[in-house]
């Protein structure tokens, strides 16, 4: 959904007649932080399927280095939370974040709302308990409406499931976007340079 988010708000962005440069004053304090967090995430990933001790030590610890993986995007998030859109998406990555935590690392999907036959493949993975990241949510599930049960279906071009928390970090993007594009106060600044 973020790609989706970054790609629609570019468009609805010029669309507005606002400038892609302008994103380019936008300071993000902290982005150190947003930027290990991301790094521990794919490493994490990458490591787990392999074979060694390395992944073992990953498999066994997932929540803890997903959890400390979040905190630093939290941290980093929170350092910019003066603006309208960091706070959106400070709070979808908060609900996203609570629900992971209560079901073990793990955010769980709604299997019984795949419907379609392009999400048979997905399905079969998460029965199988082959992704790191994600498995399907049962009667055990904590925090179910947390979880990830809206499904994006055909026609839409990848279809998924997401959750509420993606949906606010969405919104928070489109938002932090807009109004860094339409910003007018920027305007004056390089105008010969048009993107």
């Amino acid at each position: 959904m973020i790609i989706e988010a970054l790609g629609l708000s570019l468009i609805v962005g010029k669309l507005r007649k606002g400038k892609i440069k302008n994103l380019g004053f936008f300071r993000i304090r902290g982005s150190g932080f947003i930027f290990f967090s991301f790094i521990i995430n794919i490493a994490s990933i990458l490591i787990a399927k392999q074979e060694n001790f390395l992944s073992i030590f990953i498999n066994e610890n997932f929540i803890y280095i997903r959890g400390l993986a979040y905190i630093l995007l939290l941290i980093g998030i929170g350092l910019n939370i003066e603006e309208l859109g960091m706070k959106i998406i400070f709070a979808g990555t908060i609900l996203n974040f609570i629900c992971i935590i209560f079901n073990k690392g793990k955010m769980p999907v709604a299997i019984n709302e795949m419907n379609g036959s392009y999400f048979l493949e997905q399905i079969r993975i998460l029965k199988e308990n082959k992704l790191l990241t994600h498995t399907f949510a049962n009667s055990s599930t904590n925090l179910y409406y947390l979880s990830d049960i809206i499904p994006i279906s055909k026609p839409y071009f990848f279809p998924k499931m997401i959750s509420i928390g993606d949906i606010l970090i969405s919104l928070g993007i489109f938002i932090l976007i807009q109004k860094w594009m339409i910003n007018k106060r920027f305007n004056s600044f390089g105008k010969n340079i048009e993107i």
